[in-house]
Order: structure tokens, then sequence, then C-alpha cells
């Protein structure tokens, strides 16, 4: 986001919006409706980190965060790629499944509320990509996949210290 950025009181009162670059859209546009959920999963994963006792962790979430406003970016054009974002996350995972055994049934979330809540914010991912696939819009499908995965072993670690 430009440093100078003001929003215009008033531009959007007639129902379209800005894309990056300025190309004016209906503000019921697929991608303007993708950027409100990725906002939303952001906000999602900031209320997370506030049930969050695991350091690490919230540090994990804010680089999430970061990624998901790179996806956003990617979503209004002013971006590329997600490769570096990504490959993180596939670490990230990488290191939280080493040791957890196999799941052999569904989980139902409400242990306690990080859990719970690092599940509302998996499925929220899992919404983002479907929207993601819809638009054809790869990198950020690919992202929020290895986002709900990672988000579903911080919910089965939240679940290990329920109150």
């Amino acid at each position: 986001m430009p440093k100078n950025f003001k929003p215009e009181m008033g531009s959007g009162d007639l129902g379209f919006t800005d894309l990056f670059g300025g190309k004016r859209v209906p503000k019921t546009h697929c991608r303007i409706k993708l950027n409100a959920l990725l906002d939303d999963l952001g906000a999602l994963l900031g209320l997370l980190k506030t049930w969050t006792v695991d350091a690490g962790a919230k540090k994990e979430i804010s680089a999430a965060q970061a990624g998901l406003i790179g996806a956003s970016a990617i979503i209004a054009g002013a971006r590329s790629d997600l490769k570096a974002e990504t490959a993180a996350l596939e670490k990230l995972i990488a290191r939280r499944a080493a040791g957890i055994k196999p799941q052999k049934k569904f989980v139902l979330p409400g242990a306690n509320e990080a859990e719970a809540l690092a599940h509302l914010a998996r499925t929220r991912a899992r919404l983002c990509e479907l929207l993601s696939w819809e638009i054809k819009a790869k990198a950020p499908a690919v992202y929020l996949n290895r986002l709900s995965d990672y988000l579903f072993l911080v919910a089965v670690k939240s679940s290990r210290g329920s109150r």
C-alpha cells in the first residue's frame, strides 16, 4: 500500500471500487469478495494470536498474516507470486507435523478457545482457497491450502493444552 494512501470518502458509494492500477470494478466482483475474505481471515488470525500462549506460534501466525497481504496483492494485481511464503509454510508444517499421530476420526473443535479459533481460521482459509481456484489464482490457492494445513496443526497442538 502506498505511504500516502488515503481513502476517498464516498468513492465506493455507488457500488464500485478500484483494483491496483486504477481499474474500477463492482464491489460484488469475485476479486473484491476474495480480498474481503482474506482480510477477514487475517483479522481472525490476529484474534488467534491473542489466545495463543506459544511465542513461536505468535511469530508464525504474524508471518501467515503477512502472507495473506501478499495473497491480497496478487488478487488485486499488484504482485505475481507467493513462492517464499509458501515454502516457509511448508517448513513450518513439516516441523509441526513431526511426532503427531495420524488422525483416525474427524475432529470436533471446542477443546479450548485457541483450538476452536485455529479451526475457525482453518475453515476460513479453505473458503478463501476455493474462491482463489474459482478465479484461477493458483499462487494464493496453493498458499491458502498450506495455511489450512498449518492451522490444523496449530489446532492439534492447542487442543493438547486444553483448559
